[in-house]
């Protein structure tokens, strides 16, 4: 019998690499509204990667309203960079109500097989 390779990280979407200068609004834990202007670093049809100063939670709600386009939408917190590595400082966000945001059409999933 052969050996089995380990599964793969599969993403439901692919990313594209995109940069798209956002407002992000929040409440802390301290129950205070924060405000950051930040941008994506990648984008999928399911969310997105952005860097950010304040600290996150898994769970965590927050607005997005992109500044070229002038759309606001509701997104979850997925993904915390760690600390100490090179993906400090990164969230990934998963939309709460998902629809056509960025203003790209995103190629077919079997596009580059």
């Amino acid at each position: 019998m052969g050996s089995t390779p380990p599964p793969r990280n599969r993403r439901r979407t692919s990313r594209l690499q995109f940069r798209c200068r956002v407002r992000i609004r929040a409440i802390n834990t301290q129950g205070n509204i924060f405000s950051e202007e930040t941008e994506t670093i990648s984008i999928s049809k399911f969310g997105a990667a952005l860097r950010t100063s304040y600290p996150f939670i898994m769970g965590q709600v927050l607005s997005v309203h992109t500044l070229d386009r002038d759309h606001v939408g509701q997104f979850q917190v997925v993904w915390i960079g760690k600390a100490e590595t090179p993906e400090a400082g990164m969230i990934g966000i998963e939309w709460v109500d998902a629809r056509r945001f960025w203003g790209i059409e995103f190629p077919p999933e079997d596009w580059g097989l």
